[in-house]
């Protein structure tokens, strides 16, 4: 397999890690307060690790735009509906949902960018959708009450604001591809995306209905979990991401990275006590399939 390949499985992991530990601070802050949380805490650990490896802070002009727009699709955008979706639905389907951000970028690094999309490509991305919308109609067990299999109504409130997360994630990547080819640093871009965001999600915190609504001790124990989500999905995750997109196309980067909903099923069936349903798995299996078949694909 190609380093890209590896690299991306390590973002799928990563982000798995994230979806566990955003879940709990998502359900209680909401997602607006949670994200304002998670992404300074982001743009200080970034800070911290562009410092610690001896980077400098520098960008070169033409990559500013897509950068940014990235950065405001993808990230204030995207999590924003990413984590509307984890508080209705849970991480499990919420992940599942979400993977329908890699055939999403397939189709459209191939509309946009030229990038290679054989037939075996093309069947791949139709089994990847039909094993996510599988794994969100029949795979909930109707024993499982616990508070991760939880949905708030109305169902297809959660369904659509999970596609417009995958959106918002393909377009995202879709716009750092040419970035990442021409050889930026992905720490400083993974930096300036994360700092663009939380201004933007910070600059909007007066205009809320209840604008302290985060202070005080209820957000305090909720502190190391908000951290962890910050490095596992938006700081260390991202970097892995762009790292695999220095040489990967942004088909098989996005499916590999979006492996997530296989990878969180021993974490569920761990921390429930409960098996997840044939659904759950027969859907996750699909994916991997998918996934499986567009990385071997020949162009």
């Amino acid at each position: 397999m190609h380093s890209a390949h590896f690299l991306a499985l390590a973002a799928a992991f990563s982000w798995t890690l994230a979806s566990l530990f955003g879940h709990r601070p998502a359900y209680q802050l909401g997602s607006a307060t949670f994200n304002r949380l998670r992404m300074l805490a982001a743009s200080l650990l970034l800070t911290l690790m562009i410092i610690v490896s001896d980077r400098n802070f520098a960008l070169a002009d033409e990559f500013w735009l897509p950068v940014l727009a990235s950065g405001f699709i993808g990230v204030v955008l995207g999590d924003y509906f990413l984590f509307v979706t984890m508080r209705r639905m849970g991480p499990r389907r919420t992940g599942i949902l979400f993977a329908a951000n890699a055939p999403l970028a397939a189709l459209l690094g191939w509309l946009l960018l030229n990038e290679p999309l054989a037939l075996i490509k093309i069947s791949a991305i139709l089994l990847g959708f039909g094993g996510i919308c599988l794994a969100v109609i029949y795979g909930k067990r109707r024993d499982l009450l616990h508070i991760w299999e939880a949905v708030t109504p109305p169902l297809w409130l959660g369904l659509l604001t999970g596609f417009l997360a995958a959106l918002g994630q393909a377009l995202g990547v879709l716009l750092l591809r040419p970035v990442m080819a021409a050889g930026a640093d992905p720490l400083v871009v993974t930096f300036v995306r994360v700092a663009a965001a939380c201004l933007c999600f910070w600059a909007l915190w007066p205009f809320r209905r209840h604008p302290g609504q985060m202070a005080g001790p209820a957000v305090a124990p909720l502190i190391p979990a908000i951290a962890a989500n910050a490095f596992f999905g938006v700081s260390f995750g991202v970097f892995l991401l762009l790292k695999a997109l220095e040489s990967g196309a942004v088909a098989d980067v996005t499916i590999l990275s979006s492996i997530s909903p296989v990878l969180i099923l021993p974490f569920i069936w761990h921390r429930t006590g409960h098996c997840p349903a044939w659904g759950a798995w027969l859907g996750a299996g699909l994916v991997v399939l998918s996934s499986a078949l567009l990385t071997n694909a020949p162009v």
